[in-house]
């Protein structure tokens, strides 16, 4: 069932609306891990403003890597076993 919030404000998407979502979509790890561009950013935040969908997929993806970084745990490894995986990502470029 969607919140009153949604079904308010929730516009019928358009051919161009839906492209821009699916965008959104395809650039969502990467805002989410602050790897976008300024200019996709702000081509993103400006989406987000006028699509629920796309907010309500964005504060999910949020909080879900919230939840999965807030139990990992930042392991000090070895220099020779962080070596040895820099040489073998090495091999296979």
């Amino acid at each position: 069932m969607e919140s009153k919030f949604t079904e308010a404000y929730q516009k019928a998407p358009d051919e161009g609306y839906e492209t821009d979502c699916s965008k959104v979509s395809e650039m969502l790890d990467l805002v989410i891990d602050g790897e976008a561009t300024s200019e996709e950013e702000k081509f993103f935040n400006t989406h987000l403003e006028e699509c629920v969908s796309c907010f309500e997929s964005h504060q999910k993806q949020k909080l879900l890597k919230g939840i999965i970084s807030g139990h990992l745990k930042r392991v000090i490894v070895p220099e020779s076993l962080a070596l040895s995986i820099r040489a073998k990502i090495q091999e296979t470029l």
